[in-house]
């Protein structure tokens, strides 16, 4: 009896640690979404495209802080 529970806890604690690396990625892409490294044709609403087709959260443009990486959320701005 032993020899079948031991086999299904370490299929179990294999599908736990994958589930957890699958966290973990998607954690760290969120991350990398929100400091604006990635780039995409359009953002997605709330977000300003710089020029170099970034997206950083709209509310980042125009803080005398250059989150694009190319100045480009810093211009025309009223100050």
């Amino acid at each position: 009896m032993t020899d079948t529970v031991e086999p299904s806890r370490r299929i179990l604690a294999m599908w736990t640690d994958i589930g957890k690396l699958v966290l973990l990625h998607l954690l760290l892409l969120e991350l990398r979404v929100a400091k604006g490294t990635h780039t995409e044709s359009e953002c997605e609403t709330g977000q300003f495209q710089c020029n170099n087709g970034r997206c950083i959260p709209s509310l980042w443009r125009c803080d005398d802080d250059d989150d694009c990486s190319d100045n480009s959320d810093e211009e025309n701005c009223r100050k």
